[in-house]
């Protein structure tokens, strides 16, 4: 190949190819070095290449003249990105006779995206993984053995990364339900289907036990084989409490007049969710809604009236609130309104909307014209708050400032 030829491939070349001196001043650089080149240089122009690159390669003169050869690879697919950018370069620097350098770039920009993408996701996945606090997330090998343990796993099953890691899934499976003896078969299935889910018992490390759904999902090469297996495991033992108690029947839990929870029942279910909101760090409020001034209006007016007020009461709060929230009647004309996964900002928002819904009714029937009002108290879970009676307590408290205040109002409880 003659010079001249050899010259129009360096210039012409996909491929960036630098050639500069020792000191890194470029001598030669064709069109392909001078565009990958340009996003690391303040001026766009290509000078001298260590003191473009000397930001985001601050070593690079000191490999150069620390190579002793006459000649060979001085630095091989140095990865250099550019911040803030999904641009990037492969670089490697050749020496090629004394003092003489050629830098060869290639475009790094697929895998410059690429990261960019692997990193948006472990963002994602570490955002979901400190959100969701009863399920728990991990991940088995082909022999069913932990080989990756969430945060959220930690918190329901309560090992640690390091106490769980390569250990069988058996050991989550309390061996007095049958567990373990039955994970060859989950696993099968899942194989054969791709996934299957299954409700059972799931154990934590002081050997407590809770109800669970679970997922097992195969995880395939390219060829087809399985590699390993997700599960993913909810913490249901909350709502399985509450559907066993409504099984045993609907009266022993129901009020009669309002249709709402009664007392115990409202109670059971609240220190199950305590308890939860306690172990995983989840949010919990409890509304306490107390009619104004209302054993004088019964006093006044009779039965008729106390009967009606507290139908109204009850239809608001379960209006108003979600299906997952929990209505009782938890004193005589006082309820209660628990909020899962909800803080004490939302708590205040939702009782703004009963007050005033309540501050608006107009009743009908015996007492048709009436209005009243309701104060309510507003109580979370805390470091200070951890148990049912102390919520209960709190939401207490906050309702006679309400009422100290002029009734009519909401009021949060403060610790």
């Amino acid at each position: 190949m003659t010079p001249e030829a050899l010259r129009e491939l360096f210039l012409l070349s996909p491929v960036g190819l630098v050639e500069v001196d020792e000191s890194g001043r470029v001598d030669v650089a064709n069109l392909a070095a001078r565009r990958l080149l340009a996003p690391f240089t303040s001026t766009g122009a290509l000078e001298n290449l260590f003191d473009s690159l000397s930001a985001y390669v601050p070593d690079l003169p000191a490999r150069v003249r620390g190579f002793d050869g006459p000649r060979g690879l001085v630095v091989d697919n140095l990865e250099v990105l550019a911040p803030s950018q999904h641009h990037g370069v492969l670089l490697s620097l050749v020496k090629v006779a004394n003092g003489r350098v050629v830098a060869v770039a290639t475009d790094a920009s697929a895998l410059a995206s690429a990261r960019a993408l692997l990193s948006n996701l472990e963002q994602r996945h570490t955002a979901i993984d400190g959100a969701v606090r009863d399920y728990a997330i991990f991940t088995l090998d082909a022999d069913g053995l932990v080989n990756s343990w969430s945060a959220a796993a930690e918190r329901v099953h309560q090992w640690d990364s390091a106490s769980i890691m390569g250990q069988p899934m058996a050991r989550l499976l309390p061996p007095d339900h049958g567990g373990p003896s039955s994970l060859p078969d989950t696993l099968a299935l899942a194989v054969r289907n791709g996934w299957c889910e299954e409700e059972g018992y799931r154990q934590r490390r002081d050997g407590t036990t809770f109800w669970a759904t679970t997922v097992v999902t195969a995880l395939r090469d390219g060829g087809g084989g399985t590699t390993g297996y997700s599960v993913v495991s909810h913490d249901g033992s909350a709502r399985r409490t509450l559907d066993e108690r409504l099984r045993d029947g609907a009266s022993s839990v129901t009020d009669y007049l309002t249709g709402v929870s009664t007392h115990r029942a409202f109670f059971e279910l609240a220190q199950s969710e305590v308890a939860r909101a306690c172990r995983y760090g989840q949010p919990l409020t409890m509304l306490l809604v107390a009619p104004d001034r209302f054993r004088e209006r019964v006093s006044a007016y009779g039965e008729p009236v106390a009967n009606e007020w507290l139908r109204a009461t009850a239809w608001l709060c379960r209006q108003e609130s979600r299906t997952t929230d929990m209505v009782g009647r938890i004193a005589g004309e006082a309820f209660g309104v628990l909020l899962p996964s909800t803080e004490r900002a939302g708590g205040l928002v939702l009782a703004e909307r009963i007050r005033e819904r309540m501050a608006r009714h107009v009743f009908a029937g015996d007492v048709a014209g009436m209005r009243g009002t309701v104060s309510v108290g507003v109580a979370e879970v805390s470091d200070a708050v951890t148990t049912v009676d102390g919520l209960f307590d709190a939401a207490q408290q906050a309702v006679e400032r309400a009422r100290q205040a002029g009734m009519n109002l909401v009021v949060g409880y403060d610790d």
